[in-house]
């Protein structure tokens, strides 16, 4: 998600800046001294909101939201809020990268504020288990990329138990975290900093959330800029062809690797038919565990999880490619040396980790957000049949994001979604951004979102990673948009400034 910060002075559209709204009558939240060491120097506040947005006057639930006040307050616009994805991702740290995700002159003139969404970090926090070695328990026995019967049999098996933990020790809020209601909640923070319209940055499911409020509140919309987007209709309404289309843009964003590899020659430690060492590779981690010199032994999920999280990243590319290398070499008999300390290489944890007394609470919302927004088929037997499909077609991903969410087979219906229309007019042009090797968001989402939005323009960044990252260019659209509205030209394509195996 970081991008390059510049400073870069643009013209200012004045018949699009709003008066500042600090001026406007609106129901104020305390802003206070943020009391935790990670927050430290920001402002925090909470805001009550409806546990159930249909009944506003029953029970509540707390968002909690930090802040980082405009550079220059005499020439204040207004505040923008950014989400950073998950969904399960708590957002209120994202006031301490401002600086990385937006330029000198937005700082200037916007209050950044990131909100934890319900049930997620600060904001009363989902728990499914009593302890973290509860849930670790649970979680060990789910594999990433099951391929055995007994491992397919045990990942059913443990999902179905967590998602019926969840059932029985998570409360009320469990039923009520849809992106629905999230986006209800997003727009009684807008009211109560004062803006008349919101502005806003949302980052992979950030688009979803973003999308699902310009279509329930298309007047409001001032400046929504959407980064490494979803496929809104695809996401709700067709959730199983969504993942099996996700693990594709996974595929696309490894190919795209492994071709800048080749073109990069001696830059890149695996070039020379990279595909051909790279499926030697694959292959060799789904006969079983493969033992490498300063890693020890790793697994088939060792495997996936990395590759998959290093294509988020363009800036880990030449490490990735050394380590299969190694890999490479370790399989033909030929010596090797890494040209860099080893890095770990395991599977991460569940979408857990938090540095809490309780850890897994983002991996609680992720089902309990997805769950609720997009129904996947509720027969957990099917699931390893859907598996051998996406795997036929999409060879390093398919069959985890098969098996992504079959816990949401069991997890309790609601209501309380949001599945279009999309097409709703909004009163500001939408901006979207997204890279054309985005594995997790891939750049067809992005097409997609496009057309379905009814008022949406899409800026294109050539290159790698999940949203958008080194490009000065897509930094000063942002700024240009933020500010005084500017739209980039359609088809307007921006590069990334970072190659993917830099020379020097």
């Amino acid at each position: 998600m970081t991008k390059l910060k510049i400073a870069t002075v643009l013209a200012v559209m004045s018949a699009f800046i709003a008066v500042p709204q600090a001026a406007q009558a609106a129901p104020a939240l305390a802003w206070t001294a943020c009391a935790e060491e990670g927050l430290a120097g920001y402002q925090c506040a909470t805001k009550e909101v409806p546990l159930d947005h249909d009944r506003p006057g029953g029970a509540t639930t707390t968002i909690a939201l930090a802040r980082r006040p405009a550079g220059d307050p005499a020439h204040r616009i207004g505040t923008i809020f950014v989400n950073p994805g998950g969904p399960g991702g708590a957002g209120r740290g994202m006031v301490t990268i401002a600086g990385q995700l937006v330029s000198a002159d937005v700082l200037a003139r916007f209050d950044i504020v990131g909100f934890d969404p319900r049930g997620i970090g600060a904001s009363d926090p989902l728990q499914c288990f009593a302890t973290d070695a509860e849930a670790e328990a649970l979680l060990a026995r789910m594999k990433l990329v099951p391929l055995t019967r007994e491992d397919i049999a045990s990942t059913l098996r443990a999902n179905y138990t967590y998602t019926e933990a969840c059932k029985r020790d998570a409360g009320p809020l469990l039923t009520h975290m849809s992106t629905l209601n999230v986006a209800k909640d997003l727009d009684l923070l807008r009211q109560a900093v004062g803006d008349a319209k919101l502005n806003y940055i949302g980052y992979s499911y950030g688009t979803h959330l973003g999308a699902t409020y310009v279509n329930l509140f298309p007047g409001k919309v001032r400046a929504v800029v959407l980064d490494g987007n979803v496929d809104p209709d695809q996401r709700t309404n067709h959730r199983l062809a969504n993942k099996f289309d996700r693990a594709g843009g996974f595929e696309i964003a490894l190919d795209g690797f492994l071709r800048a590899c080749d073109a990069a020659g001696p830059a890149c430690a695996l070039s020379g038919n990279a595909r051909a060492k790279y499926e030697k590779v694959r292959v060799r981690f789904r006969q079983g565990p493969l033992t490498l010199p300063g890693y020890g032994e790793l697994t088939i999920d060792d495997f996936t999880g990395y590759i998959s999280s290093s294509m988020y990243d363009v800036a880990s590319f030449p490490e990735t490619a050394e380590i299969l290398r190694l890999a490479y070499d370790t399989i033909t008999g030929a010596p090797s040396t890494l040209r860099r300390p080893p890095a770990e290489i395991t599977a991460p944890p569940a979408r857990g980790g938090l540095p809490d007394a309780y850890s897994y609470s983002g991996n609680d919302a992720f089902y309990a957000v997805n769950c609720a927004d997009a129904p996947l088929p509720r027969n957990p037997a099917r699931y390893p049949g859907f598996a051998k499909v996406f795997e036929a077609a999409h060879p390093t991903f398919g069959r985890a994001e098969a098996f992504g969410e079959v816990g949401c087979a069991n997890w309790p219906l609601t209501n309380e979604r949001y599945n279009g229309p999309w097409n709703r007019k909004t009163s500001s042009t939408v901006l979207l951004v997204n890279p054309t090797y985005d594995p997790a968001t891939r750049y067809a989402f992005a097409q997609r979102m496009e057309r379905e939005l009814g008022n949406a323009r899409l800026l294109t960044m050539t290159g790698f990673g999940h949203t958008s990252s080194f490009s000065t260019c897509v930094t000063a659209w942002y700024t240009r948009y933020l500010i005084g509205g500017a739209l980039p030209p359609k088809g307007t394509v921006c590069k990334q400034d970072r190659a993917p195996f830099p020379t020097a």
